[in-house]
């Protein structure tokens, strides 16, 4: 007999295991916002933005996003659907620019908040043939948010972001529990996590220069950091191993997730009159070689087969990952149709996957892709701007044939048995595709709204 646990992960950067940028202008330039970022959302791409940014100015954005996800086992002709809806992605951000004398033309401070650039939530059939990889997915992680920026004789600002992370993490997976290598839904045990972290510190520094009055240049820097969650780990066993007497003992448990170092580098160059045309390139580059395995700790729990008396202890879960680094090249530009009435955008982002062939699974719908987009600006009052985008990304599809996906396989509690051989779950074709809808509201003291 086998009795048991456990469980697969997703959680929340693009390439990896996020999905796309937060913010209606970003989206709306196809993520291109590292030089010189005028709005709220600076905080979380370049806070050194925020030096340009006087007086009073509030940022309050939301992001819908619909992926759209779908597996082809290898050797059938049935294919299952990721459910879940719509997911909405808050940001929000207030700002203060002080005006000094001498060398430091402006200060900045500034606190906000804002959620993942991840798909939160997610859906599969409990007895589909992707269930060995994941059921169903809930993940919500916030960042909350203190900044300062300094603006040296108008020409270059130094900026930092110090942030806390915390967030949740809710998952399902089926659980091979049969005594031989197999998948019937019948022998499937069903594992559930669910934790929380407490506040991890991390950051982001970045610096913006004017090179010239139409040509300007902006970098920054986030630190890679590990997500560890502690809660829960339950499992509902299937009726032959609860008829042997198997059972679960204690159910805490830990779970860890490397998460990458993230560079910006762009370039913002104005033309025309009036700088009626500003063209931004950007190119991003994601650290996810640390993510090797995502990690099921737990704290003490056993399993335990009543029929034969044994008790042995869960060990650690490991998912191995072996994650790439990931670049993207990112192209945006701003138009002023209507002076003083309507700015219009459009962005184009090329991303490397940070996932490998043998990696690809359900979990993250995040492979190799190309985004388009379109936004634009209204003043609807005095200092007050609309902003609205739409992107739609193209997910190049999979097709696997090396797959390293494996079952997750009980412990078999039985005298002298050996634990079945896991079998390779992750073989076959994959599609996804991501559509966003971004609107954001910002109000300013001053006038917000510089000719692009």
């Amino acid at each position: 007999m086998a009795g048991g646990v456990l469980l697969g992960a997703s959680a929340a950067q693009a390439a990896g295991v996020e999905a796309p940028d937060v913010g209606a202008v970003a989206t709306g330039r196809g993520g291109a916002n590292a030089a010189r970022p005028l709005d709220g959302l600076a905080f979380q791409y370049n806070p050194a933005g925020l030096g340009w940014q006087p007086g009073l100015r509030v940022t309050v954005d939301g992001r819908w996003a619909w992926q759209k996800l779908s597996f082809q086992p290898a050797g059938s002709d049935a294919s299952v659907s990721r459910g879940g809806g719509a997911f909405l992605v808050p940001a929000g951000f207030v700002s203060y620019g002080f005006q000094t004398r001498g060398p430091i033309s402006m200060v900045t401070v500034g606190v906000g908040a804002t959620g993942p650039s991840a798909i939160g939530k997610s859906s599969f059939p409990k007895d589909g043939p992707q269930r060995y990889a994941l059921v169903d997915a809930d993940y919500f992680i916030a960042y909350g948010s203190a900044s300062i920026a300094a603006t040296f004789r108008e020409r270059i600002a130094l900026g930092v972001t110090f942030q806390l992370v915390h967030g949740s993490a809710k998952f399902s997976q089926a659980v091979w529990s049969g005594t031989s290598a197999g998948t019937d839904p019948q022998l499937d045990a069903l594992a559930k996590v669910d934790v929380k972290n407490g506040y991890t510190p991390t950051a982001v520094v970045g610096l913006s220069g004017r090179v010239t009055e139409r040509l300007s240049v902006g970098a920054s820097w986030r630190p890679g950091f590990s997500f560890v969650g502690h809660g829960t780990l339950t499992t509902d066993l299937p009726y032959l191993a609860q008829s042997l007497g198997g059972r679960q003992i204690g159910d805490s448990t830990d779970f860890v997730i490397d998460f990458p170092t993230v560079l910006r580098f762009g370039v913002e160059g104005a033309f025309g009159p009036s700088r009626r045309l500003v063209v931004e390139g950007d190119i991003v580059y994601e650290g996810w070689s640390r993510l090797k395995t995502i990690e099921i700790q737990p704290q003490g729990i056993q399993v335990r087969g009543d029929s034969f008396d044994i008790t042995k202890p869960l060990p650690n879960i490991v998912f191995q990952k072996d994650f790439h680094d990931a670049y993207s090249l990112r192209l945006g530009a701003d138009y002023l149709l209507i002076p003083e009435h309507l700015v219009v955008r459009a962005g184009y982002l090329h991303e490397t996957s940070a996932i490998p062939s043998s990696g690809v699974s359900v979990d993250f719908g995040n492979w190799a892709r190309n985004v388009v987009s379109v936004g634009a600006s209204i003043p609807v009052a005095a200092g007050v701007i609309v902003d609205v985008a739409y992107a739609h990304h193209f997910v190049a599809s999979q097709d696997v044939t090396d797959s390293k996906v494996v079952q997750i396989v009980t412990p078999c509690l039985s005298p002298g048995c050996r634990d079945a051989a896991a079998t390779t779950v992750g073989n076959g074709h994959y599609e996804a595709s991501l559509d966003v809808l971004g609107v954001s509201l910002r109000w300013a003291l001053d006038d917000l709204r510089r000719s692009p």
